[in-house]
């Protein structure tokens, strides 16, 4: 067994990397984290925690860093094994917690059995009262639903609490991760917890009658996890329902108190508006599909034009927009000077994305190259070539300093010039009246939620 696993204390250069990496994770790779329910992560015992999986190894990067009453003790998190493919990465994962999990449908059945020492690792990690992180969807998907569990975790649970003759409590502690967006930097992370869940009132189950407690047990985490998240279960009109929660959706945030730009707040009000779909329509409500065709035109339509439907509310006057422009070519040097200063970490997260067809892996690849090895390098040789070429120490030391407000102004000036080049087409397009059928259309859909009373409803 791995000593590892089975010590659960920390070092003093974990703790130092832990430090980095949180702070490259909170404030230079995301806009905003979020930690709903922290009060509800038990300070001891053993905890396993379960979540959905939305983001490949950001999910579990964001749920440990959100932990924070549980430091003295280093998180286990199981991942998927072709993270640990290349040999660097692989050492490093494990040092800092990552545990491989090995799946049929991506390396084979004869490579289960290598479970058994994960498992073995992890049972062991829980029974010295330590941490894990699992995610029973056993994949990642681009869509904001809960998939279909493996009992995996729950027989983790169960043969670690036989291990002890059932005398050792076992906690699973239901979690979610959140996204405004899947990919791209300085975008919001939300990590929501639930309830701590004992599983000790099963044992008895356990011993007699195995799948049956794990598929009690299985139905409560489920439901506890799909009550924490964003889940659409109308996959057939998924792409018209995502179009009008980021849409009509922040119209009904903010008649029902919601501020839509808070992403806790959002994920409420997204819940909330998702499930008065979901009960028109299942009410049989004739008018509901109509809508959701309606939806998926526009989407398709806004997404070939490359505009944002929020210029149909706000039309961007001229001035503004003229405005934001000079701005943009003021600001332009310093962009270049930020992104120059960051080419070493944008220019291989890049090349290696566009030989990853997973899109779902390429913000893993942009946060963990970052955050293990680009941003450390481009550090160290800014600061030495700054150093030989001015020969100041005082001014490599500031160039350093400067360096990760600099990886920061890339994302934002990238991100405000779509916008003002989105406002400048909308605008283009409006005059030569290109948009005036969808902006009826657009009406009419509306009109339609209106009528539906979709306003009028509170989860």
């Amino acid at each position: 067994m791995n000593n590892d696993a089975k010590s659960t204390k920390l070092g003093i250069g974990y703790k130092l990397f832990r430090t980095y990496v949180r702070l490259y994770h909170n404030y230079i790779y995301y806009r905003k984290t979020y930690t709903v329910n922290a009060g509800n992560v038990p300070a001891e015992g053993a905890l396993l925690l379960v979540s959905d999986h939305q983001n490949s190894l950001n999910d579990a990067l964001g749920l440990v860093l959100a932990i924070k009453n549980r430091k003295k003790q280093k998180i286990y998190s199981i991942a998927r094994a072709d993270a640990f493919d290349y040999p660097v990465f692989g050492s490093i994962f494990r040092r800092v917690g990552l545990l491989p999990a090995f799946r049929m449908e991506h390396q084979g059945v004869d490579s289960l059995s290598h479970n058994n020492y994960t498992f073995g690792e992890a049972g062991e990690t829980l029974l010295n009262d330590g941490t894990v992180i699992i995610y029973p969807e056993s994949g990642h998907q681009d869509k904001r639903w809960l998939g279909r569990f493996s009992y995996g975790y729950l027989v983790l649970l169960f043969q670690t609490a036989e291990k002890s003759n059932f005398e050792k409590e076992l906690f699973i502690l239901p979690s979610c991760n959140h996204y405004s967006h899947y990919l791209g930097r300085k975008e919001d992370i939300l990590i929501k917890f639930g309830k701590p869940l004992s599983i000790a009132p099963y044992y008895e189950l356990y011993k007699t009658k195995p799948r049956t407690a794990c598929r009690r047990v299985n139905e409560l985490v489920r439901q506890e996890i799909k009550s924490l998240m964003l889940h659409i279960t109308d996959v057939d009109n998924y792409a018209a329902i995502d179009y009008l929660r980021n849409t009509y959706g922040k119209k009904y945030a903010k008649q029902h108190g919601y501020n839509p730009a808070e992403l806790p707040e959002k994920l409420l009000a997204d819940r909330q508006f998702t499930s008065r779909l979901d009960d028109l329509k299942a009410a049989g409500n004739p008018a509901v599909q109509p809508v959701y065709k309606d939806a998926g035109i526009l989407a398709e339509a806004i997404a070939r034009l490359r505009i944002n439907d929020e210029n149909f509310d706000k039309r961007p006057p001229f001035w503004k927009t003229a405005l934001a422009g000079l701005g943009f070519l003021l600001l332009a040097p310093v962009f270049i000077f930020a992104w120059l200063s960051n080419a070493l970490v944008i220019i291989p997260a890049k090349l290696i994305n566009r030989r990853i067809k997973d899109h779902m892996l390429h913000g893993t690849i942009d946060l963990i190259l970052g955050v293990l090895v680009t941003f450390p390098l481009t550090c160290i040789l800014a600061f030495i070539l700054t150093w030989i070429f001015t020969k100041s120490l005082i001014f490599a030391a500031g160039y350093l300093v400067c360096l990760p407000f600099l990886s920061i102004i890339v994302p934002y000036y990238e991100k405000a010039w779509k916008r003002w080049a989105r406002a400048i087409r909308f605008n283009r397009l409006r005059r030569k009246g290109k948009l005036d059928e969808l902006a009826t259309l657009r009406q009419q859909l509306h009109g339609k939620l209106d009528e539906l009373q979709v306003m009028n409803y509170e989860l």
